[in-house]
């Protein structure tokens, strides 16, 4: 694995308005930097700007007339610009095919993304390799399942999903809200496998809500956000605690830490007192670590000719993939449709009553039609019909 460090300095995002003036800001001059080796989380409350953060440092999001951004991003100390890096993007969604079996997923998935010149057997070993890594070995021949077929469990799901990512071999790995829906148990299991993944020299972006104590322990670096603005950005564990003390909001006993830092950098909506409180609060501890902020290297001068490359070349340089032939991939795309539709017994009984209904109604209204220009309509209209019909099962089964 290739090591990356990513830096960003005063990544400014903001909604415009019709006459383009910016109308709501949803990140305001935000600096930071993600480590290889390292489990960074990005923390705070919902709408405070965090999945929008990891979006921008994916290459999810680009300028356009309703959208402004503005910021520098460097990879290993050079303009983004100069040098793009392998992502693996894991969304908070699990999108699967229920019919296909965990390997059966992972196997088309490395067939689509690793060179041709790969041998067969030397792609099996990748996968093995890749079940093995991820905890996925005794679910292998599973089936994935969605809400009507039982398959494996949703934390089972998101390894899965964080295995097909990790076939192209990226350096940097963005996952978005992967504890979402999932219990205390499948939740630790899933960040451990990032933790492990970072501990192998991948540099590892999160973004969380409010993880219990365990899934906290296992971050190396946070940043805390609130209202698009920085709260906090440093080590985690103890030292953001140390750091919030020293302000005057200590932490009580007992208490789990990411509960304790969630609740301070949220606004209070229980009455219209604490909410003014709350959101003073909130400013005060934007205002103080933004003046610390300014001493620190995060926000080192940067001449305009290099962050003028910010939000053009964010979303080429960093998504982009090895092409394969159209046949190659119209071939292995029509082999998981295929496999889907063929395994899907329930869903084929219901359609092939349908079609006998169908030819029985429709069989008997046209029967015995006359050859008149008013008939012919009508069976070009039938035809019609069929057709459509015969395409919505095809969209259901793609």
């Amino acid at each position: 694995v290739r090591p990356v460090a990513i830096r960003w300095a005063r990544i400014t995002c903001a909604l415009k308005n019709k006459r383009g003036d910016m109308a709501r800001f949803l990140l305001s001059n935000l600096s930071g930097e993600a480590k290889p080796g390292r489990l960074l989380a990005l923390m705070g409350p919902s709408g405070s700007g965090k999945t929008t953060l990891l979006n921008v440092l994916a290459g999810q999001l680009a300028a356009s007339p309703s959208l402004h951004l503005s910021g520098f991003l460097y990879v290993n100390g050079q303009p983004m610009s100069q040098g793009g890096y392998k992502i693996a993007y894991v969304r908070q969604e699990d999108i699967f095919f229920s019919q296909l079996t965990v390997r059966e997923t992972l196997s088309l998935a490395a067939e689509l993304q690793l060179p041709d010149t790969m041998s067969p057997e030397r792609k099996e070993k990748y996968v093995n390799d890749l079940l093995f890594r991820l905890g996925l070995v005794n679910s292998a021949d599973s089936i994935v399942g969605d809400a009507k077929v039982r398959g494996i469990s949703g934390g089972e799901k998101k390894r899965l999903s964080l295995a097909c990512e990790l076939i192209a071999s990226p350096s940097v790995i963005f996952a978005d809200e992967p504890t979402t829906g999932l219990d205390a148990f499948q939740a630790e299991k899933v960040m451990e496998t990032l933790r492990q993944l970072a501990e192998d020299g991948h540099t590892v972006i999160c973004s969380i809500h409010q993880p219990r104590g365990s899934v906290y322990s296992k971050f190396d670096d946070i940043v805390l956000l609130s209202e698009g603005e920085v709260v906090y950005m440093g080590p985690a564990k103890e030292e953001p605690l140390k750091y919030f003390a020293s302000l005057g909001y200590q932490c009580p006993d007992h208490e789990n830490p990411a509960e304790f830092l969630a609740d301070l950098i949220s606004t209070d909506y229980s009455s219209a007192e604490s909410v003014q409180s709350s959101q003073k609060r909130i400013e005060n501890l934007i205002d103080e670590f933004t003046n610390k902020v300014l001493i620190t290297e995060f926000n080192s001068p940067v001449t305009q000719s290099e962050g003028s490359e910010f939000s053009t070349k964010l979303a080429q340089k960093s998504t982009r993939k090895q092409r394969r032939g159209w046949w190659r991939q119209f071939r292995l795309l029509f082999k998981r449709a295929w496999m889907q539709a063929f395994r899907d017994g329930p869903t084929n009984k219901v359609r092939a009553r349908m079609s006998v209904a169908s030819a029985i109604i429709f069989g008997s209204v046209f029967w015995r039609m006359g050859k008149t220009q008013t008939s012919i309509q009508d069976r070009m209209g039938l035809l019609q019909v069929e057709y459509l019909e015969s395409m919505e099962h095809t969209h259901s089964d793609i």
